[in-house]
């Protein structure tokens, strides 16, 4: 009997292991200039893989300077979305949290030595994610993979199924992208658009201020 019990319980230890959202954290290097810059094709990491050769061709680059992409008439399909991180909320009594991102366009390219999306973006969605703890700051940039539902007037879920995380120093944006129809409470955060160039191959802390605003107002400390 105990054997048993034993057995009902390393199972149900594994079935909650298992319903762990994978995060994978991209590690801060230290920028230095090298004189050039090359252009580059996204590359996945092992971890991720399997959840991006589950893309559609037309999911694998989610909007371009030449293409729009509308994250408001998708609908039951496995997507992977770019967003900066607003709010972050855990769910009472749970390991559920919910994230609210603010979606950006990524062509499928990239610089070779940093992230690079667009500064547009199609709007705002929310992610729900199982996990003990969530490594992901404020206002960085992550990529989640999941089945979308579309809600009619409200912000599109994404059930995430894989996140990739990029903190400060590790992305930057291209002011290249399809009509920009991003939250126009973020894009006042935006002081660097008001001149109309924002891509900084090497950003430093005041760029990710002068772009996307304070993280001590955003993550856990959002105020819807």
């Amino acid at each position: 009997m105990k054997q048993i019990l034993l057995s009902c319980l390393l199972v149900l230890i594994a079935l909650a292991c298992a319903a762990q959202t994978p995060i994978e954290v991209e590690p801060v290097k230290e920028l230095k200039p090298t004189g050039s810059l090359g252009t580059c094709g996204y590359t996945p990491l092992p971890t991720e893989k399997p959840f991006y050769e589950k893309l559609g061709e037309k999911e694998q680059s989610t909007g371009s300077f030449m293409e729009e992409y509308d994250i408001h008439q998708k609908d039951a399909e496995f997507v992977s979305w770019y967003g900066v991180v607003r709010g972050i909320q855990r769910l009472p009594n749970s390991d559920s949290w919910v994230l609210l991102l603010e979606q950006k366009f990524f062509d499928g390219m990239t610089d070779c030595h940093i992230m690079l999306v667009s500064i547009s973006g199609s709007g705002d969605f929310t992610v729900k994610l199982e996990a003990k703890d969530v490594p992901v700051p404020a206002l960085a940039l992550v990529r989640v993979y999941g089945v979308v539902t579309r809600r009619e007037n409200a912000t599109p879920l994404l059930q995430a199924e894989f996140v990739r995380v990029w903190p400060w120093m590790t992305f930057t944006f291209t002011d290249l992208g399809a009509h920009d129809k991003s939250n126009p409470r973020w894009k006042k955060e935006c002081k660097l658009c008001e001149r109309g160039r924002v891509y900084k191959p090497y950003p430093d802390n005041e760029y990710y201020r002068r772009t996307l605003g304070d993280p001590s107002q955003f993550g856990v400390f959002f105020k819807p």
